[in-house]
């Protein structure tokens, strides 16, 4: 082994939580976390630190991110107190409609324009004090030297094995000496690792027009698709500044998801806090979001003020009726591999988010010089199901205009996990090690409409759920779908607690 960090076979306490003084970085793998807090020892920014290791999780946790993917980073400047989203996310080829098959669901129609490039290099051009090529240089190592490859990575990969070696390149690097990678089996990946040297060398035209645009376009065509260079090289990233958004609790939310001060504005308004009363308030949230949030975004005619009166704490009010008399209101969850990162440096910059093939695991099996090649036009173009205005991955709170807790989450489960481990935590007192051992709920897994539950809550909490009229279906503790809370809580002593949730053995890490 190269020394690439491995990820434990279970929970490690030494993984778990942490504590320092200057900076803080939890991300779901071990090798990413000290991708990033090696970048913040060496005086990066916390944006530095969030892209150091997105970039490792893009070679160790191949069925969660792909450099093929999106990536969206919140940053907390500390200057100005102020906060907003860079993200690169997946967009259409100009000649594609998005109107698929079954047949075209598996084919190169699902390629689209990559973001995680443009994203990470908008992100870096603004907020980094490194240089670019250094934050991808433990991501070469890891791809170069190899990793350990630990169960969850041959779990999911199992799961999704008809796609992974579906085609040449995916069958030589899932599929060495023509079996599926084991656990332990020390992972290469050489064309991968070429990629990022020269992505790192060269910047995001390399990626977006130069020699790799050309073969993936190519790889995608020769499969059916219809992205051109044109589409590659019109990619771009977004810049947009964040409103803090208040909560009945008195705290100040910086998210790009508005659906969390909802959330915490109707867990603080009613008293009653079983597990009965956090599924409603999220499914009618939820419902709320689908039927009633105003979004700008997708019509430009809609007045910001329109939707933050609509996720104010006067809104949570209205909707307390809702939650406590109405009848439970099931609906169809997201679904998507993706990593979750916070990041605090020594200045106090914050930065958190998520990154994500935005697809089911290997996509439809494509590969070019080592990228899988996703494919979220099945969740953004031609979606499955609908995804309510508000869905965010990521939250800031703030009081007194003071950082307080930061907290993230991929999966189905994203919005679920981190409203109850922040509940958890700003209204019941926990601390974030408290919370992330707490048992959780979840979505529905698709094409099911009912939630999944830990059975740790118990037969007597469970029961009353369902005899109450939730439909649910018991899960085994610690489950992956629920979710992997990635935390730091601000001690009022300046110190900074982290956590990385046991469920998918990742770290905390800081000095």
């Amino acid at each position: 082994m190269s020394g690439v960090p491995a990820r434990p076979a279970c929970p490690d306490p030494e993984h778990v939580s942490a504590t320092g003084g200057k900076g803080m970085i939890s991300t779901s793998h071990p090798a990413a976390s000290a991708a990033g807090v090696a970048v913040l020892r060496r005086g990066g920014s916390a944006v530095d630190a969030y892209l150091a290791a997105a970039a490792v999780q893009t070679v160790v946790e191949p069925t969660m991110t792909t450099l093929a993917g999106g990536l969206s980073v919140t940053v907390y400047d500390p200057d100005t107190r102020q906060s907003l989203v860079i993200a690169g996310m997946a967009g259409l080829p100009a000649g594609e409609k998005g109107d698929l098959d079954d047949g075209a669901r598996l084919s190169g129609r699902t390629v689209v324009p990559p973001g995680w490039v443009r994203g990470a290099h908008a992100a870096w051009s603004k907020f980094g004090r490194l240089s670019w090529a250094e934050l991808f240089a433990d991501a070469v190592v890891a791809a170069r030297e190899g990793f350990v490859a630990d169960q969850l990575l041959w779990g999911w990969a199992f799961a999704y094995r008809m796609a992974a070696g579906r085609y040449q390149e995916g069958h030589d690097t899932w599929f060495p000496g023509g079996h599926l990678f084991r656990v332990g089996e020390v992972l290469r990946q050489p064309a991968l690792a070429r990629t990022i040297e020269q992505l790192a060398e060269q910047g995001p035209e390399y990626f977006h027009e130069g020699e790799f645009a050309k073969r993936y376009v190519e790889t995608a065509r020769q499969h059916g698709g219809r992205i051109t260079l044109d589409d590659m090289a019109a990619a771009a990233a977004v810049e947009m500044p964040l409103p803090p958004l208040p909560t009945a609790g008195g705290y100040e939310l910086h998210t790009v998801g508005a659906l969390y001060p909802l959330l915490l504005s109707l867990s603080s308004l009613i008293e009653t806090d079983d597990l009965y009363t956090r599924m409603r308030i999220v499914e009618e949230v939820w419902a709320y979001g689908l039927d009633e949030i105003p979004d700008p975004f997708t019509d430009p005619t809609v007045p910001i003020e329109d939707t933050l009166r609509a996720i104010s704490p006067e809104a949570a009010e209205r909707l307390v009726p809702r939650v406590v008399h109405g009848k439970p209101r099931p609906f169809d969850p997201m679904n998507g591999g993706t990593n979750a990162i916070v990041v605090v440096d020594e200045r106090g910059m914050i930065a958190h988010g998520t990154h994500s093939s935005s697809s089911t695991a290997f996509g439809v099996g494509l590969m070019t010089d080592g990228v899988i090649m996703p494919r979220p036009i099945t969740l953004f173009a031609d979606p499955w199901v609908k995804i309510p205005v508000g869905w965010g991955t990521s939250l800031l709170a703030m009081r007194d205009g003071k950082p307080v807790y930061v907290a993230g989450s991929p999966a189905i489960s994203a919005v679920q996990n981190v409203y109850q481990n922040s509940v958890n935590v700003l209204e019941c007192g926990m601390t974030a090690l408290e919370s992330v051992n707490q048992p959780l709920f979840g979505a529905s897994v698709y094409p099911s409409r009912r939630p999944i539950v830990e059975s740790s809550f118990g037969d007597v909490v469970l029961t009353d759920v369902a005899r109450r009229g939730i439909g649910i279906t018991r899960v085994s503790p610690w489950e992956l779908e629920m979710g992997s809370c990635q935390a730091i809580a601000f001690g009022d002593d300046g110190t900074l607690h982290g956590v990385a949730d046991p469920r998918r053995l990742g770290s905390a890490a800081g000095y």
